[in-house]
């Protein structure tokens, strides 16, 4: 297999995925990922842009064999860490433009990583490549252009997606099944914090039930209640795909 130099470290999103085990909203959102898998047999997964690993761990917890990729050799390191903790997963620095798999995966899952990706198109295919003919895609994006600010700025996005914008993308190389936004209920607050106070989102503390007794349940159950809702917009866009 032929590897990208590692990316250099991002402070900003760093901070972001040391939290991301207690982010009530980020696994709201794998939630609604494992809902696509439904009771499939275990598959051979692949997690494009795994960060700190949450998300391949959960898979694994299920009987999936999961590969993790990411760019960012320190976000590579906080995942075999956690993984040596007892979850089965591997772990490779690697960039989806450069990355190179003996076989094709069953499925691979991106989630909130074609924005950082200035050619997403390209990365897109390649992503399909990866997958066998009948397997499945599953990527998250942010959405909203609308709402781009501090957040996205320090984290390196290129851009928000609308649901017409990311369903164009796909299509180009895919046959989309779903496409649904989520976190509705998160509208006000990537505005507050992002948008207009430019400021980092209360991530570690808005799903802390110690710290935030009344609210923090209350953001849960919302959260709880979304993944089996349509929400005609949101803070961010999931969508199922197979190849063409």
């Amino acid at each position: 297999m032929r590897t990208s130099p590692a990316a250099p470290l991002n402070p900003y999103q760093y901070e972001d995925l040391l939290v991301r085990a207690r982010d009530p909203y980020a696994h709201a959102k794998y939630q609604v990922i494992l809902g696509y898998l439904g009771q499939a047999p275990p598959l051979r997964i692949l997690n494009a842009g795994c960060g700190s690993g949450d998300l391949s761990f959960l898979l694994a917890a299920l009987g999936h064999s999961v590969v993790g990729i990411d760019p960012g050799a320190e976000y590579i390191d906080l995942a075999r860490s956690r993984s040596a903790e007892g979850r089965s997963c591997t772990f490779e620095v690697a960039s989806i433009e450069e990355y190179e798999a003996a076989e094709r995966f069953d499925c691979v899952i991106a989630t909130d990583v074609l924005e950082h990706i200035e050619d997403d198109r390209a990365a897109y295919r390649k992503l399909v490549h990866l997958v066998r003919p009948s397997g499945l895609i599953v990527i998250t994006v942010p959405a909203g252009q609308w709402m781009f600010g501090y957040h996205d700025e320090q984290l390196g996005h290129f851009r928000r997606y609308s649901r017409r914008s990311l369903r164009a993308l796909a299509e180009t190389a895919s046959t989309v099944e779903d496409v649904r936004y989520f976190g509705v209920c998160l509208i006000p607050v990537c505005l507050w914090y992002s948008r207009w106070m430019r400021r980092p989102y209360p991530v570690a503390e808005s799903g802390d039930t110690e710290a935030r007794p009344l609210t923090a349940p209350i953001l849960r159950a919302v959260l709880a209640a979304e993944r089996r809702m349509r929400p005609p917009v949101g803070t961010s866009l999931i969508l199922k795909a197979r190849p063409r």
